[in-house]
């Protein structure tokens, strides 16, 4: 029995098939096959199942499962070990950002990091919210900007983000802030991608109403430039938003409503040198990043 094979199995217990795991874990998903056989062959049981709706745990597989989370979690504390605890971050750290954090934060965080750090190597995963949680429990990345809560997950709390609505400039309520989320409801929605989407509609519901969306759009520069053409309107984070704006018009929203970012960490790599020199880079520049910093929308 293998480390490599045990790290591939809680990759799909987490992640929920071979393909994500492979994914995570950064190689092949025939490797992530072999490996599984390979356990199953040592410890001559049958661990999962598989069928059209993903990966099931058999009996065996889920008596096996806590064992071995933990000898995956112990080899990295052994390597830490080996290290020393006072070591100088090196080698590399492997990062799970989000599109908005790497568009406004990430650049002033690897800038300091290289400054106090040369012998970091940075690996950069940008994906959404679900990719990279699936990627931590799954041993793809070292550390991720979640949001929070994550159950699961070592999280350090980061930042508040609020949410706003984007109308086109003539929009009736563009000049009358802040504006209730029911009176977006008559208006062809344009749903971004991602975890803000569950915000979203968690906002609607809380009026009794489901947002009319017309589109999902993935790229946010793409739904912004849709919003200013007149096609809908839609709903996005102010850190999510690029510091110049198309012919748009960002109006707050009543109740607020925000979204808590945080650093998420894989079980049993908080006490990496690289981990703990990231965390303390992002914190503080993230929390005075936005100190007088809003969007300008172009007119």
């Amino acid at each position: 029995m293998k480390l490599s094979q045990c790290a591939a199995f809680v990759a799909i217990a987490d992640t929920g098939s071979f393909t994500n795991a492979a994914r995570a874990l950064g190689i092949s998903q025939s490797a992530v096959s072999h490996a599984i056989a390979g356990l199953e062959a040592a410890l001559g049981a049958t661990l999962m199942e598989r069928d059209r709706a993903g990966v099931r745990l058999t009996d065996a597989g889920l008596r096996a499962l806590e064992p071995a989370r933990v000898m995956v979690v112990q080899a990295e504390r052994v390597r830490q070990v080996v290290r020393g605890a006072g070591a100088e971050p090196e080698g590399p750290l492997r990062i799970g950002t989000s599109q908005s954090f790497a568009a406004r934060l990430l650049p002033a965080v690897m800038s300091e990091l290289h400054v106090r750090y040369p012998l970091l190597e940075i690996n950069l995963r940008e994906g959404s919210d679900t990719q990279i949680t699936q990627w931590l429990r799954g041993n793809g990345v070292d550390v991720g900007i979640v949001t929070l809560p994550k159950r699961g997950l070592t999280t350090v709390p980061l930042l508040q983000d609020e949410l706003v609505a984007v109308v086109p400039t003539d929009h009736p309520e563009a000049g009358r802030p802040p504006l209730r989320i029911d009176q977006l409801a008559t208006d062809p929605f344009l749903m971004p991608v991602g975890g803000v989407e569950v915000l979203v509609r968690a906002a609607f519901r809380t009026v009794g109403l489901e947002p009319g969306v017309g589109h999902h759009v993935r790229d946010i520069n793409a739904l912004l430039a849709m919003v200013g053409a007149g096609l809908g309107v839609t709903v996005l984070p102010r850190l999510a938003l690029p510091l110049v704006l198309p012919d748009v018009r960002l109006v707050p929203l009543s109740p607020p409503v925000v979204r808590h970012l945080g650093l998420g960490m894989r079980l049993g790599s908080q006490g990496s040198p690289a981990v703990e020199a990231f965390v303390e880079a992002a914190r503080p520049l993230a929390l005075r990043s936005d100190q007088g910093r809003r969007p300008v929308a172009m007119r």
